[in-house]
């Protein structure tokens, strides 16, 4: 299993502009295209969201389908990148015995446990 944390620094002022362009244009797109988003949230300017595949073969096929439909090519791409200042992608493979269904899982973001005493 394959585990995208994404992370997008969003231009200021462009907060609410990027998260209705991400729930109401984009993501209803990558749905249709079977790609499973666990969760999405904002830490400052800074839009957070966890996305999952089966594995590399499929993360490929979907970003294929995804970059090369027409939506993307001839509007969804100029919007966000006129929101976008920066993109961090940081991919985690999970390692298991045996075979998971990427449909069960589920999940949402939690607020951060800071330890007393901790000074950064």
């Amino acid at each position: 299993m394959l585990i995208e944390f994404r992370t997008y620094n969003i231009k200021e002022n462009e907060k609410d502009n990027f998260l209705k362009w991400f729930e109401e244009k984009s993501m209803p797109i990558m749905k249709q295209l079977n790609m499973h988003i666990i969760d999405h949230k904002f830490e400052n300017n800074d839009f957070i969201w966890i996305r999952i595949f089966q594995d590399k073969k499929e993360q490929a096929l979907q970003y294929k389908a995804f970059f090369e439909s027409n939506e993307w090519k001839n509007q969804l791409k100029e919007e966000a990148y006129s929101m976008i200042n920066s993109i961090n992608v940081q991919l985690f493979e999970l390692n298991s015995l045996s075979k998971l269904d990427i449909d069960d899982f589920t999940g949402q973001f939690l607020e951060e446990y800071v330890p007393p005493g901790r000074k950064v």
